[in-house]
């Protein structure tokens, strides 16, 4: 118990991950399930709290519904409100306009 007790302590000892290239920022290291390096992991969850898309955001999984809110308020507040890995609706929409 001691021993997963340390790693909580220390992220970079928890981060389970295979080793390969990120397929945001082709970095090769340790990568997870998605392919996405540790910082890129955390993008797309911020990303995922922004557009309040809950069910995949592994920050907000299991956190009650009235608390939800409060953690975009808090990632926005800390981070900003622009998305960091994700495309925005609207430049997809516009994306797709030019083809």
């Amino acid at each position: 118990m001691s021993e997963l007790k340390d790693n909580l302590d220390d992220p970079d000892e928890s981060w389970l991950g295979y080793e390969g290239q990120c397929q945001a920022c082709d970095l090769y290291g340790p990568v997870n399930d998605l392919s996405l390096c540790q910082d890129c992991a955390a993008k797309l969850d911020r990303d995922l709290i922004r557009q309040r898309d809950w069910e995949y955001a592994a920050l907000a999984f299991g956190l009650p519904a009235e608390n939800r809110e409060e953690l975009r308020r808090q990632v926005i507040a800390h981070y900003g409100e622009k998305l960091e890995l994700l495309a925005s609706p609207e430049e997809s929409r516009n994306s797709r306009r030019k083809r």
